[in-house]
């Protein structure tokens, strides 16, 4: 197993030099599809946008996530956050949050999102609760100033926010309930309301279970499984609708914002039932009961 320590040699400079890269939008794309397959064995990233040709480059480029946008997601492990980064219009700018009952919990880090998939992905990270997107009505002008405010500032005009609705990794076959508290209608309604754009992205990983942390994950044995093999055998099969497109010239394919639910977005993100939508009692919350059961009956059967 030589190859892991040179790999994770070889890794280090080119992950310091990364920020610095980031000012350069299409090198750090090009070095971001490097650290993919070489370091990490993705073979393949395919973005598939409804109603676009895949052989229209130009159409796919115009409608990838752009500046001002704000991308409901399910997460499947680590590597998303590279894969986000590099079909984005400004890396640099790209931010990932989770859904939570506060709101969106904002990752200030690649560093903070990993832990965050090895432990399990279970509770909101510490350092995420200090970055809070709170979801306000905007109906009712004297509760919306906050959660706009919130919005401006992690999305603006030149960035993009892929939020995990789920509040938790998943394990590539269904989609689970939102969080409890989290409203996602209302914050599609946020978006829309600050002149963003609103899109899904369904992601799906082949073969499962190689880089996916669904439960608490030992950091060593993901390394030893994503950076011990010299093949490249990953694939990422993701495939995004529009919702509300900012950029659209003529607006008629926008949905209304009213009629922008749970409901739909769940079902965008099943991609035509290539994933399962589970039981609304099935969330974050169900997950953790499950693994903490599991770490009961472990201990139990080893005293």
């Amino acid at each position: 197993m030589v190859i892991i320590p040179i790999k994770l040699l070889t890794m280090l400079p080119v992950l310091i030099m990364l920020p610095i890269l980031t000012v350069f939008p299409d090198t750090c794309k090009v070095i971001i599809d490097v650290i993919l397959a070489y370091f990490f064995n993705v073979s393949e990233t395919e973005l598939a946008i409804d109603g676009v040709r895949r052989s229209d480059e130009k159409a796919k480029q115009q409608k990838s996530p752009r500046n001002g946008d704000v991308i409901f997601v399910n997460a499947t492990g680590p590597l998303d956050w590279f894969v986000w980064k590099m079909i984005s219009e400004n890396p640099k700018n790209a931010k990932v949050g989770i859904a939570s009952g506060e709101g969106v919990a904002i990752f200030d880090s690649w560093m903070s999102w990993v832990s965050w998939c090895l432990s399990g992905s279970l509770h909101v990270p510490k350092e995420a609760k200090s970055k809070i997107v709170h979801i306000t009505d905007i109906d009712a002008s004297s509760s919306n100033v906050d959660g706009v405010t919130d919005l401006k500032k992690y999305v603006g005009e030149k960035g993009t926010l892929y939020v995990v609705v789920e509040g938790t990794i998943t394990n590539n076959k269904g989609i689970l309930s939102f969080p409890l508290g989290f409203d996602a209608g209302a914050l599609a309604k946020m978006t829309i309301s600050c002149g963003y754009g609103l899109k899904v992205l369904s992601m799906k990983v082949l073969p499962a279970g190689i880089s996916g942390t669904v439960i608490p994950t030992n950091k060593w044995w993901w390394l030893f499984l994503n950076f011990g093999s010299l093949s490249m055998n990953l694939k990422y099969k993701m495939r995004m609708t529009a919702i509300v497109d900012k950029y659209s010239k003529t607006g008629t394919e926008n949905m209304e914002s009213e009629l922008i639910t749970d409901s739909v977005i769940r079902t965008k993100l099943a991609n035509n039932s290539r994933l399962k939508l589970l039981s609304r009692d099935m969330d974050v919350h169900k997950k953790r009961e499950y693994i903490q059961a599991v770490r009961e009956s472990m201990e139990k059967k080893y005293v």
